[in-house]
């Protein structure tokens, strides 16, 4: 996910700056003023990320467009994460061939598979996907090292990156963890570190890892009882989680060093089986600035007011009808370029047929 750090830019201004960042469910385990209160202080940051939009959505006109399935590409089967790099297509987390696939945004194939290794034996099981720009994160193999571009977790505890230079058509594990299941990786600052956090399903955590792949700290909402951690984005300087429960999801909001700042969307029916996580630009029609919130057990997409988390409304197609994404995984906005697309289409990575086949597609406001 893309995100914004200059060491110059205010809290505020990064809140304010509209270009951001960016299981099959085998186990469903601004610059303030120092004299405001915390929780008034929490509330001006998140009003300020967004505006509060109207309720009435008749009007809405989303359409979805599937640009590459199984039928045209093997190899995309239980599609998860997608990320990019600056001016790069998109890979996609295959969970269901523990492969990664490369797409540009008008569909074409681009002929790069990766593959992502199991912790022991058989096949991977990629589901997170980040892109990294650091000089970090740094992966070894037969004495050729360098720093992962790509950097994937698995349902089998492994985290790995992925380098041309180090192994062209295979990521390097650097981490293994028996007693996790990884359901979401993502990106981003804390402090003048640059972190990994990986949401760990399984003991219901984010994981936060080094820029050496070492596990620093954990940290969870214990509150919300009966719900687990399931996915995980990091958002103009927020750690953004989504919890999934038996008939329940919710949203917290955490800071770059993991403490609880405020549960943006209590624990709700309307979300269902919640992972994908986008922040929606000024011009994505009426669901404009709020924070897009992806089920995956009905694949629909709503969107929640960033400042006081109500819902605004869903994504909907021209007769006002849900879009809805079999196994929708991933949601990500394009960067801008011909190779991923413009900042308002909203890309994402799917498991349909029952996880067993995959589809890469876009909506457009």
């Amino acid at each position: 996910m893309t995100l914004s750090n200059h060491p110059h830019d205010s809290l505020l201004q990064r809140l304010l700056t509209p270009h951001w960042l960016n299981p099959i469910r085998r186990i469903k385990f601004i610059m303030v003023r120092p004299t405001l209160t915390a929780p008034l202080r929490i509330a001006l940051l998140l009003v300020a990320a967004a505006v509060v939009l109207p309720n009435n959505l008749a009007h809405a006109q989303y359409t979805l467009t599937s640009l590459v399935t199984t039928t045209k590409d093997p190899n995309l089967k239980n599609g998860w994460g997608l990320a990019y790099l600056p001016g790069g297509p998109y890979w996609v987390s295959d969970e269901g061939t523990g492969l990664s696939t490369v797409y540009q945004a008008n569909g074409t194939i681009v002929s790069l598979v990766v593959t992502v290794p199991p912790a022991s034996t058989g096949t991977g099981s990629p589901t997170g996907i980040v892109a990294n720009t650091t000089t970090g994160f740094v992966i070894t193999k037969n004495g050729v090292s360098g720093p992962a571009a790509f950097i994937f977790d698995t349902l089998d505890g492994t985290i790995s990156g992925w380098n041309s230079s180090v192994n062209g058509n295979t990521a390097v594990i650097a981490v293994k963890n028996s007693s996790a299941n990884y359901t979401g990786l993502a990106i981003g600052t804390s402090g003048t570190q640059t972190v990994l956090y990986a949401a760990n399903q399984a003991q219901n955590r984010i994981e936060v890892y080094n820029s050496n792949f070492k596990l620093t700290k954990t940290f969870t909402d214990a509150k919300l009882t009966g719900l687990s951690v399931y996915g995980v984005a990091f958002i103009k300087g927020f750690v953004v989680v989504t919890f999934s429960g038996a008939s329940t999801g919710a949203v917290d909001v955490f800071s770059a060093s993991g403490k609880l700042l405020k549960t943006l969307v209590p624990p709700t029916s309307v979300l269902k089986g919640p992972w994908g996580l986008a922040l929606a630009p000024s011009n994505f029609d009426t669901l404009s600035n709020t924070l897009l919130v992806g089920n995956v057990d009905d694949g629909t997409i709503h969107g929640f007011s960033t400042s006081t988390g109500k819902l605004v409304g869903q994504v909907k197609d021209k007769n006002n009808n849900p879009i809805s994404i079999p196994g929708l995984w991933g949601i990500e906005f394009g960067g801008g370029s011909s190779n991923n697309g413009n900042t308002n289409q909203l890309f994402f990575a799917a498991g349909t047929g029952g996880y067993l086949t995959g589809e890469f597609g876009v909506i457009n406001p």
